[in-house]
């Protein structure tokens, strides 16, 4: 994004995790939240501040090709500046690439699109306007940049070298960083730009690949030719399985690779995947019960579940020492008795569903919860059910709420409803 801040432009960048979910209402991305990470758990215990995601490439020789090319820009300036950029990331950890000329069949794609966009044919779009770019992680690792900013007067060689560099290092698996002077911090002031990785970076990315033990591979870039933008491709459908069978559904939450995972009984259902096998629960989060009432997994990227007047915490898929633990010690003020849904807010709180209503957890509070809670749900929110089955806010900060196997999305500015349609058609595929 690019905001004023003492007179200064300062530039956002976002990266994104993929997943195919059919039909324009819900794009098939989800940038991650550029706000950093805060210091504590949503349980109010120990803080994990890890640059790193369990995500990455299974192999060190990485292909990429440019899509297409900004107006106002010579090709030769952009080529050599995204170069400089995968080459910063080279010279530190055993990675190397390759540009091609075509881009059917390569690793990563780099393109330059307006905010309504396609990755390889599925839809897509820019969490906000002023966003610069978004990348996706390992092992899809393609990066968009946005037309309205490259390169149009507003941008500079420099702030485009930075954001590359950024980007790359998500398409690599590198989360944010909350360190200021890192390229992969999440924000960077245009009169002080870091232009390749700092010593942070280079930790973080030779704990993935390794440090660097030749000296990297270079081939002469193809041809400069006029590269149109492809057609898009309609993806195929899913074909039925058990997931399209499912009446209903106890939660869905985005796990801490940016999968989002839909829990039904004992089993678990990848939305990533084309189509997605019933997995079971206890395979992926061990000692996980079945039928979890609700679910969230926090910006430290730790998991939380809930059942009845219980909670459990994992550390990516490991459960954490002394849990399960008891909601009403830790969660002061919210039902303990079993909770139907939990909607993360972008204030670090969180909303906590029960029958016909709401509590709001702030967890910046001693006194997490206000008196006058609970409040009605349709008093509150315009357009929602009184029962809301299920709850999830995205990466990129889309907040959504299920009931009855329909969706309904929130207005990101207040508690009004966007538009509704049906789960088994816009977020099954069936």
């Amino acid at each position: 994004m690019i905001q004023c801040v003492v007179g200064r432009p300062v530039l956002v960048a976002a990266f994104a995790f993929f997943v195919c979910i059919h039909g324009a209402a819900i794009p098939g991305e989800r940038p991650y939240n550029d706000d950093p990470y805060f210091p504590t758990d949503l349980d109010g215990t120990n803080t994990t501040r890890d640059l790193t995601v369990v995500q990455k490439w299974s192999k060190s020789l990485l292909t990429y090709a440019i899509v297409n090319y900004p107006a106002g820009m010579p090709q030769g300036i952009v080529r050599s500046t995204i170069r400089s950029a995968f080459d910063s990331w080279s010279r530190v950890t055993n990675l190397d690439f390759v540009e091609r000329a075509s881009s059917a069949e390569v690793d990563i794609q780099l393109s330059f699109e307006g905010m309504n966009h396609y990755r390889r044919g599925i839809p897509c779009h820019y969490n906000h306007e002023n966003t610069l770019a978004h990348a996706f992680f390992p092992e899809l690792g393609d990066v968009h940049f946005n037309t309205l900013h490259f390169f149009n007067g507003e941008t500079t060689r420099e702030e485009f070298l930075n954001t590359a560099v950024h980007e790359i290092g998500h398409s690599l698996g590198l989360l944010h960083s909350a360190s200021r002077s890192s390229i992969m911090y999440g924000a960077q002031v245009s009169s002080n730009l870091v232009l390749e990785p700092q010593p942070e970076d280079v930790e973080a990315i030779q704990a993935i690949y390794g440090v660097r033990s030749a000296l990297p591979t270079t081939t002469n870039p193809p041809p400069t030719t006029a590269r149109t933008r492809p057609t898009p491709r309609t993806t195929k459908p899913r074909t039925k399985t058990n997931l399209c069978s499912l009446s209903s559904f106890d939660t869905i939450l985005v796990d801490h690779r940016g999968n989002i995972c839909v829990l039904a009984g004992q089993y678990y259902y990848n939305l990533n995947e084309t189509n997605p096998p019933p997995r079971k629960l206890s395979a992926k989060w061990p000692g996980l019960p079945r039928n979890v009432q609700a679910a969230v997994t926090y910006r430290d990227q730790k998991t939380y579940f809930y059942k009845d007047d219980q909670y459990w915490k994992y550390n990516k898929l490991t459960l954490e020492e002394g849990y399960p633990r008891p909601i009403e010690k830790y969660f002061p003020g919210i039902p303990t008795d079993g909770l139907d849904a939990i909607l993360t807010e972008k204030s670090g709180g969180f909303l906590a569903f029960k029958g016909a209503q709401y509590w709001f957890y702030d967890t910046s509070k001693t006194k997490p919860v206000e008196w006058y809670y609970p409040k009605a749900i349709t008093g509150d929110f315009v357009g929602l059910p009184a029962r809301v089955d299920a709850a999830l806010m995205t990466n990129a900060g889309r907040r959504f709420v299920f009931s009855k196997m329909r969706y309904y999305e929130l207005d990101d500015r207040n508690r009004v409803v966007l538009r509704d349609g049906d789960v088994r058609k816009y977020w099954f595929n069936c």
